[in-house]
Formats: C-alpha cells, sequence, structure tokens
C-alpha cells in the first residue's frame, strides 16, 4: 500500500474522540491483544520463513523483531489523532537516575547461580550459538527496543486509551498487568527448545514486564522501560562471559 494510501487514515473525519482511546475498558483490552497478538504471530511466522543461512551474521531474530517494530509504528501512525508521544516516544518527566541501573542485579544474581548447574557453558535456547558481538547488538539493544515498542508502546497505550487512572499513576493498573502478562506469553516460544526449563525465564519476563511497564506509565516514556529490558539482557549473559574469561 503506497504511503499516500495510508496518510489516508489519518485524515478521514473521526470525530472528536480519537478511534484508540474506546471508553469501554473490556474492550481496549480486546483491542490491544489482538493488534499486538497480530503483529506478533505476523513477525514470528516472517522471521521464521525467510532464508536466512545459519552461517549468516544475521540471525532470524532480526527479521522478527523488525518486522515487529515496522508493524508497530505502521500500526500508530495510521491511528487517527495519534501522535507518537502518545505511545511513548518521548521523554516527558523521565529524568535518569544511575539507581536504575541497579536492575541488571536480578538476572545477574540467577544467571551466576546457574553457573553452577550442568550444562552452563553454553547459553540456552534459540540464543545458542550467538557471539558476542550478535548479543548485544541484537538482543541486549535491538530487541530491546522493538519488543517495548510493541508491548509498552502499541499494547500498553492501547489498553489505557483515555483512562485517568492509566496515565501518569504509580499504581498497579490494568494496563501494565495486561502488558506484563502479554510480554510473559510471548516467551512461550521458548518451551520447544529449552523444555521446562523456560519456565525460569518467562517467570523473569513477566516481571520485567511488571517492571518496564510500570516506568513506562509513571514516565510516560519508553526509555526506561527500554533501559529496564536491556539491563536484564545484560545481567542474564554478563556472568557468563565472566566465567568464561576467568576459566581461560
Amino acid at each position: 500500500m503506497a504511503a499516500g494510501q495510508l496518510g489516508i487514515f489519518r485524515h478521514l473525519d473521526w470525530g472528536d474522540l480519537p478511534m484508540w482511546k474506546i471508553r469501554n475498558p473490556v474492550l481496549r483490552v480486546a483491542l490491544g491483544l489482538a493488534v499486538a497478538a497480530a503483529v506478533d504471530l505476523v513477525a514470528l511466522y516472517l522471521g521464521h520463513s525467510a532464508p536466512i543461512p545459519e552461517s549468516s551474521f544475521v540471525p532470524s531474530s532480526f527479521v522478527i523483531h523488525s518486522v515487529m517494530l515496522l508493524l508497530s509504528l505502521l500500526i500508530i501512525w495510521v491511528i487517527p489523532k495519534a501522535s507518537f508521544a502518545d505511545f511513548g516516544f518521548t521523554t516527558r518527566d523521565y529524568r535518569f537516575k544511575p539507581t536504575i541501573l541497579l536492575w541488571v542485579l536480578p538476572t545477574a544474581v540467577l544467571s551466576s547461580v546457574a553457573l553452577f548447574a550442568p550444562g552452563s557453558s553454553r547459553l540456552p535456547g534459540p540464543l545458542a550459538g550467538f557471539s558476542q558481538l550478535q548479543l548485544v547488538l541484537f538482543v541486549w539493544i535491538y530487541a530491546s527496543v522493538c519488543e517495548e515498542v510493541l508491548t509498552r508502546g502499541l499494547l500498553q497505550t492501547l489498553v489505557a486509551g483515555d483512562s485517568p487512572r492509566a496515565s501518569r499513576t504509580k499504581k498497579l493498573t490494568m494496563p501494565i498487568v495486561v502488558s506484563a502478562l502479554f510480554f510473559g506469553a510471548m516467551h512461550l516460544v521458548l518451551i520447544p527448545s529449552m523444555g521446562p526449563a523456560a519456565l525460569v525465564p518467562i517467570i523473569m519476563t513477566t516481571f520485567l514486564g511488571f517492571l518496564a511497564a510500570y516506568y513506562r506509565q509513571s514516565t510516560g516514556s519508553l526509555v526506561p522501560a527500554i533501559l529496564v529490558h536491556a539491563l536484564f539482557n545484560v545481567g542474564g549473559m554478563l556472568p557468563q562471559w565472566v566465567a568464561q574469561w576467568v576459566r581461560g
């Protein structure tokens, strides 16, 4: 579809109420989940269908996350009377505080404990075989950005709508719960490659979902959500790298 055709959606007369700010909370949840699930499923399908050689530096996850990011941005762009700032693309009142870096510790501790388990010499599941540079580029940075744009940008904003309780508050709200549980459910795809061991990352990603959603809601910005997401990824891998370096 041409850019001019997509632009038509933004110039139609939708009335005074933005289409994405539905008043019924049940409908907001249903709409948000339907849209986010569709984006995630299309991204997974296209990513696994992409003819990427196993020897390629670019992993299939790059395609998955690229489709996820592009579709999320496209949907936000065509929503009438909505701006990217509404979906977290702003710093708003967020001010960086060094204490946020402490969120590297939960996964760092778990990863350190896991070093004593059998088979701890390699990363689990779909990350097995990744080089350190690939992990930094495609997991620490790119995956953190793309997944947060979908879950905390698109999904959480659609669920929140214009609800005053879901706007800039520090309380636990429905948008936080929905966003977090959906994010945890996204990682159920780890089960085929990891088996029962996938339960740990699924629990941790769900916890991360609550944390990132809280930051997104309380600051109005995606920046701290992306940052804590990246910190969880760093903490989950860095102890293993240190152990490998010590072992020589």
